[in-house]
């Protein structure tokens, strides 16, 4: 089941990239939840539901001419993903770009992802918390 796990996030971040929102929404359950510890002001660290994700998402992209997320590295761990991630977005009107590297984590359950809590730190924050949701 782990690299069906890993297939499943591979093809979320080929949908989120690609701004192919209805395969994107497909991979999560319906009462799915993301978490991003490292949100904008304007919107809330933690949304349920494939619809409040969908629109945390179309924020973001709102703000940017362009935005995504290149996954460097996929780690299975059970149940769950880590994604080390660089996320590449350039401003609309200031053209500013920005460049974060971070640790993202994805539980999955029946071939869809349950929850996504983006923003660890490092890997093994990711792997702790991980560790917490056995």
């Amino acid at each position: 089941m782990s690299e069906e796990n890993v297939e499943v996030v591979r093809r979320a971040n080929s949908a989120f990239n690609s701004g192919d929102d209805d395969v994107l929404v497909e991979l999560y359950a319906r009462d799915a939840e993301l978490r991003d510890l490292a949100n904008a002001p304007d919107q809330a660290s933690v949304v349920k539901g494939r619809v409040a994700i969908q629109e945390a998402r179309d924020l973001w992209i709102a703000a940017f001419d362009e935005f995504r997320a290149e996954v460097t590295e996929y780690t299975d761990v059970g149940n769950a993903v880590i994604c080390a991630v660089r996320w590449y977005g350039r401003g609309k009107g200031s053209g500013l770009s920005i460049y974060v590297n971070q640790f993202d984590l994805y539980v999955l359950r029946e071939g869809h992802i349950v929850s996504a809590t983006l923003g660890f730190s490092s890997k093994d924050e990711a792997l702790e918390a991980a560790e917490l949701l056995k």
